[in-house]
């Protein structure tokens, strides 16, 4: 077993040649002390891969054995490898020796410094004798050479040393004590590389030349050495490829032998010893062929179990290989192999583990290990199909007496613990010796040997490591699910040790996969032996949950375990005098176990009103076929409650956690409701249920479940079993659903109804029945699958019976203050007191106004608008401020109203120009007299064939029946759509009428507002007001309104102003020449007033007019032109032009001529204007045909004669041009373009 569980250490390193130092006093000279070190820096990454060894000029060397002849034909074969093999040539066998000596040049005992020199080779030579090691003599120098010519008898010197040590001059080497003595050394080193190169390669031919004198017909096993050792050599001297050759050859040659039980285990030794060379070179070249080696190699000695007895060995040597590979495999991983979730260490290591389990089963049968520990005695290992186990062909234990005393007085135990000479053998067989010459009496004496010293070995001390490191690379590599089977393993090894607590955290960290699997016999294994771990270490917390597990109908323990379990639990000498709301209570959450109980919660409804009783039914079934003995439950909610609100639940204690807040202060609040009675859930009940009657009162606005307890009385102590209804995992949640009928959920339902009513009622599906215990047969068997958890409820206000009406009279309209009449009528069964009416503003529906793109959270108060409640704050109501707390508003109507009177209030709503959709929302707050259920309890049983008996019942008597003032609300929503009361329209003209875009400084134009009734209803326009911006005034005085213009819808009204920029304004353009601001109100026909509806005040409204640019023209031009003119009547056009700058004017002036005049004048002239002057040009025009025509252009521009076109022209004709064309053309928009030509009546009469 030595030889299996333990790989050399010669095989683990990385070959390096061997270098050996002599002549060094490291010790007392500090020279010798730098050389050592600089030879044995020990660079991990050294190119020469050398090992550097320091021994004394007189160490004996190995010496050589005498060789035996060529022919092997007699040569019996002892072995394979031998043990020191390996180690003689990587640690005792150099393949170069250097001798250092101190010697200067310029020494003047030059001669007797030789003598001793070639004293010190021949010592080491005659040490090396028949070996073929390289002898190198290195002088060591403190004192350097002259740099100036140097020593000219240096080289005579040299030569003689050479001839003295009979050394050749090559293998003479100088190392001077300076700065660069590292550099020297370096270049040493490769040379001494070089040399040891040489002698591995020689050693390696002469294993060849041995080699080839072999037959494998007698020496199959010498083909394999052969083979191995020039394999190593090859390693040496640093040839890793054909390093991988031989040993790939070595190892075909091996598999190729006959595997007989003499040498099997030196066999399968070697072959793992040459597989773990063929990985670890594999790995460096191509980590996947070393995969496929290793797969080839667990193929081939799988089944090679050899001698029965001691079968136990192939398990462990089976574990050693997988085991060794796995750190091959982990090395390889540091040097950037890529492994992953199908390949990598931890599968190896898993592996490993399983196979020394196998070597423990083994061992047990083989070895007369009755038990492993106490511990096995009570509680039993895990059965077999949970454990891999091996079918050996027919290996049996040596016989019931064949122990380690009944060896022969002549052999001694440790006779069998020496080592032998070869790899694999056995200690008490001879070299060489076959099954046919075998002592019988001292095999039969050494397997005893090995099976007693098997029986010693503490197998959990190695199977915990391999399944650590397995369970960690699963966890690396995210094979979570393969790491639980490592983990399993582990902690059965810590619990068979005795060692319960690391046991139990092992088994913890693996219960919940197990779980959630569908292998069931591997959770009932993990978890009984967390309880026997618990019940050993008394936690007893830990005990009840895996107790409730094991005896649920899910586990496949057998029964027999199942009831002691119980009766455990469960017995009768646990019952206490502890109550159930005892101090000592302990917690135990079962929300995710498959626990043996299962609970449900259920409010009857989704939402409940304060005037009726809130009904909490939770229902407890049983899956185990044992009774369960419980002190009671209770159940813990979550609620919202008014601060100071009185709890009229005698049993429910709340607990309450204030929040912060600027309205209203409310509280969360805990209630606990429960049932404090011992009660028992027997196997034959399918189902328990227990329906707790709530006060409304206590729960505020909405209540919710948040856990179920069950009180368990052991060991003295109360424990609470707690679910989480709203995580818990349900037990049927991965098997289908049963089949039912089409009406059997409808069935339920009324079941339930009626066990929460109290069975007030009866339907087709249950009848009321005169039985003892039975008050009530359903027909009808619960499937506990379709009983669903509803968690919550919401506490509403008493519904109220108040009439609210809401009249108006739409649409709104932007800016106004818009009336809405509140109706209120008191239709309640009583007087009303502390009416408060409230309404809120919001956007709705489509067209909502803080939907738009450019609105943000901040600013949507402003666009909606604002409300007010009363008339008192209607007047206040002030439309200028839009914060947003004028959205909600409020106000105190009357301390009482008596059943059958009405009241109305005024609710006024002020939106703002955006236009859109409006929701506004009105509540009417009263008071009223109400009164309040009685809370209470009562249990029920519901048994398989569908009857079901009243276990108890308990109601609070003492909570008071009295009416409670109870808060009502009523509620009523109206959209509103908001729309703007006028569409506005503004353009600019010039004095003409005509349109214009720009206008002139000093010269008048007309602004036109119109503005049209966009409302349903008419609007009476009182005044208009036009707020002109600076720069902008107007020609005379402002032209007000004649008085109040009524418009219907859809009418308009247009307002006219001239308007004048002064000549001295600055810029190029006016952004709104100002806003024109409206004064109106609704005009409502008398046919549909209400004279309930105030009167509708006075709105003002706000629109901005548009801009215009406008220039300064460094002329100006007038014409002069008669009203009209008469057919074939010449008349006479004046155009004045006028210079109104200091720089004189270059101008070209043209009149175009047209079909309907002919005229007389300079048709194209230019002119110059001086500074302030002015010129007038007169055109003389006959019509020649009557009408309102339009008169010859005339263009006006500055530059070229020649340069004006048709291009040039469009600018001067469409009124628009650049501020830089300006001097260029000028606009003539603002003269007289038509004329109207009467027919002449003396030429009509003198014609006729």
């Amino acid at each position: 077993m030595e030889d299996i569980e333990n790989l050399p250490k010669e095989l683990q390193i990385s070959p390096r040649c061997l270098i050996a130092l002599t002549g060094l006093n490291i010790e007392t000279n500090q020279f010798h002390a730098y050389v050592w070190k600089s030879f044995s820096r020990g660079q991990p990454n050294d190119l020469n891969a050398l090992r550097f060894i320091n021994l004394p000029l007189d160490h004996p060397y190995s010496k050589a054995k005498a060789k035996h002849s060529s022919h092997y034909e007699w040569y019996q074969v002892k072995g394979i490898i031998k043990r020191h093999w390996m180690k003689k040539h990587l640690e005792e066998l150099p393949a170069v020796v250097i001798v250092f000596f101190d010697l200067e040049n310029n020494d003047p005992n030059w001669s007797e410094k030789v003598k001793e020199c070639a004293r010190r080779v021949e010592l080491v030579r005659s040490n090396l004798i028949s070996r073929a090691t390289k002898i190198v003599v290195t002088l060591l120098q403190t004192h350097p050479i002259n740099e100036i010519g140097g020593d000219i008898n240096a080289g005579a010197r040299i030569q003689e040393l050479s001839e003295s040590c009979q050394i050749n001059v090559k293998n003479i080497y100088l190392l001077q004590k300076s700065e660069f003595m590292l550099s020297s050394v370096k270049r040493l080193e490769a040379e001494l590389f070089g040399m040891a190169y040489n002698y591995y390669h020689n050693a390696a031919k002469r294993v060849k030349a041995h080699k080839s004198n072999l037959t494998k017909a007698n020496q199959q096993l010498l083909y394999v050495r052969h083979d191995f050792k020039i394999a190593f050599f090859d390693e040496l001297k640093q040839d890793s490829t054909l390093a991988l050759k031989q040993y790939r050859q070595a190892y075909n040659n091996l598999v190729e032998l006959k595997m007989s039980d003499a040498y099997l285990l030196e066999l399968k030794v070697v072959a793992g010893f040459i597989n773990f060379k063929i990985c670890q070179i594999a790995f460096q070249m191509h980590g996947w062929d070393a995969i496929s080696q290793f797969q080839r190699h667990i193929e081939i000695f799988k089944n090679v179990v050899g001698i029965p007895e001691l079968a136990y060995e192939h398990e462990a040597w089976l574990s050693k290989q997988y085991e060794i590979f796995g750190k091959l495999f982990e090395e390889a991983i540091q040097f950037n192999f890529q492994a992953s979730i199908s390949r990598h260490p931890g599968l190896y290591f898993y592996e490993a583990g399983s196979h020394t389990i196998n070597r423990r089963t083994l061992a047990m049968r083989l070895c007369s290990i009755n038990t492993v520990s106490n511990i096995s005695k009570s509680f039993p290992l895990p059965p077999p199909s949970l454990n891999q186990s091996l079918n050996l062909r027919s290996a049996v234990r040596v016989g019931a007496g064949s122990q380690l005393e009944s060896l022969s007085d002549s052999t001694s135990p440790d006779d069998y613990d020496k080592l032998p000479e070869f790899f694999g053998q056995r200690p008490w067989w001879n070299a060489g010796q076959t099954l046919d010459t075998a002592d019988l009496m001292k095999e039969r004496e050494g397997i005893m040997a090995l099976q007693a010293k098997e029986a010693l070995v503490d197998h959990s001390e190695l199977i915990i490591p391999l399944f650590a490191q397995a369970s960690l690379y699963f966890e690396r590599y995210g094979a979570k699910r393969m790491r639980s089977y490592p983990t399993y393993y582990i902690a059965e090894e810590f619990f068979c040790k005795g060692k319960f607590e690391s046991a139990l955290d092992h088994y913890s960290k693996i219960v919940d996969d197990f779980r959630r699997s569908s292998w069931a016999p591997l959770f009932a294994s993990v978890c009984h032996r967390m309880y026997q771990c618990a019940t050993l270490l008394g936690k007893n917390s830990l005990v009840i949950p895996t107790a409730m597990e094991l005896l649920s109908n899910f586990s496949v323990l057998s029964y027999t375990e199942k009831e002691k379990i119980h009766e455990l639990i469960f017995s009768t000498s646990n019952l206490s005098a502890l109550g159930f709301d005892s101090d000592s209570a302990e917690i135990i959450d079962l929300t995710n176990l498959k626990s043996c109980v299962e609970v449900k919660a259920q409010f009857t409804k989704a939402s409940f009103t304060v005037d009726e009783p809130v009904k909490l039914m939770v229902f407890l079934k049983s899956f185990t076929s044992f009774p369960l003995r419980f002190n009671g439950i209770s159940v813990r909610l979550n609620h919202e409650a008014l601060q100071g609100a009185s709890i009229a639940q005698k049993s429910c204690a709340s607990t309450d956690f204030a929040l912060n807040s600027t309205g209203p202060t409310t509280t969360l609040s805990t209630s606990v409701c429960k049932w404090d009675q011992i009660f028992d859930l027997m196997p034959d009940e399918h189902l328990r249920a227990v329906v707790f009657t709530l006060d409304p009162s206590t729960l505020g606005s909405a209540v919710q479940v948040e856990t179920i307890e069950l009180g368990l009385t052991y060991a003295n102590q109360i424990f609470h079993l707690r679910w989480f209804p709203s995580v818990a995992l349900s037990t049927s949640e991965n098997h289908p659903l049963p089949v039912i009928a089409c009406n059997y959920i409808t069935r339920l339902e009324e079941i339930k109804y009626h066990i929460a009513d109290g069975f007030a009622k009866s339907s087709s599906s249950s009848s009321i029945v005169d039985e003892e215990d039975v008050i009530l047969n359903a027909n009808l068997t619960p499937l506990w699958e379709f009983f669903n958890n509803q968690l919550s409820a919401e506490l509403l206000p008493k519904a109220s019976n108040l009439e609210m009406s809401l009249r108006h009279t739409p649409p709104v309209l932007c800016n106004e203050k818009y009336a809405i009449l509140c109706q209120i009528l008191n239709t309640e069964a009583g007087d009303i007191t502390d009416l408060t009416i409230s309404a809120m503003l919001a956007g709705g529906g489509v067209n909502d106004a803080t939907l738009e793109p450019t609105s943000t959270s901040l600013d949507a108060p402003q666009r909606l608008g604002s409300v007010a409640v009363g008339q008192m704050a209607g007047q206040n109501l002030n439309p200028a401020s839009l914060s947003g707390d004028e959205l909600f508003s409020h106000a105190f109507i009357a301390s009482n109203i008596s059943q059958g009177v009405d009241f109305v209030c005024p609710i006024f709503v002020h939106c703002p120009k955006v236009a859109g959709d409006r929701s506004l929302r009105v509540d009417a707050h009263y008071n009223l007299l109400t009164h309040f259920p009685t809370p209470g309890v009562k249990v029920l049983s519901w048994r398989s064939n569908g009857s079901i008996s009243l276990l108890s019942s308990d109601n609070n008597t003492e909570a008071s029946s009295g009416p409670t003032l109870t808060r009502c609300v009523q509620s009523k929503r109206v959209q509103l759509s908001v729309t703007p009361p006028f569409e506005i329209t503004s353009r600019l003209l010039s004095l003409n009428h005509e349109p214009i875009t720009t206008v002139v400084t000093g010269k008048s134009f007309i602004l036109e507002v119109s503005l049209t009734n966009c409302s349903p209803w008419p609007i009476s326009v009182e005044n208009s007001l036009l707020n002109l911006s600076p720069g902008v005034r107007f020609k005379s005085t402002c032209d007000p309104l004649p008085g109040i213009v009524p418009l219907d819808p859809y009418e308009s009204m247009t307002e006219v102003q001239v308007l004048v920029v002064p000549e001295n304004s600055s810029g190029e353009e006016l952004p709104n020449l100002g806003q024109y601001i409206v004064n109106w109100r609704r005009r409502r026909p008398q046919s549909r007033q209400d004279p309930i509806f105030p009167k509708s005040p006075l709105t003002t409204s706000s629109f901005n007019l548009p801009g215009c640019g406008f220039a300064t023209l460094p002329y100006t031009v007038q014409l002069n032109i008669p009203p009209f003119g008469l057919l074939h009547a010449p008349f006479t056009i004046s155009y004045t032009l006028e210079n109104k700058t200091t720089l004189p004017q270059e101008l070209n002036v043209q009149l175009q001529s047209t079909e309907s005049f002919v005229f007389c004048g300079v048709r194209l002239t230019s002119l110059r204007l001086l500074p302030n002057s002015s010129r007038k040009l007169d055109f003389t025009l006959l019509p020649l045909r009557p009408g309102y025509l339009q008169l010859p252009r005339l263009s006006l521009w500055s530059g070229s004669k020649t340069a004006l076109n048709e291009h040039e022209l469009l600018p001067a004709i469409d009124g628009s041009w650049i501020q830089d064309e300006i001097p260029k053309h000028h606009p003539l928009k603002q003269l007289r373009s038509h004329i109207f030509i009467m027919p002449n009546r003396e030429g009509t009469l003198t014609n006729a």
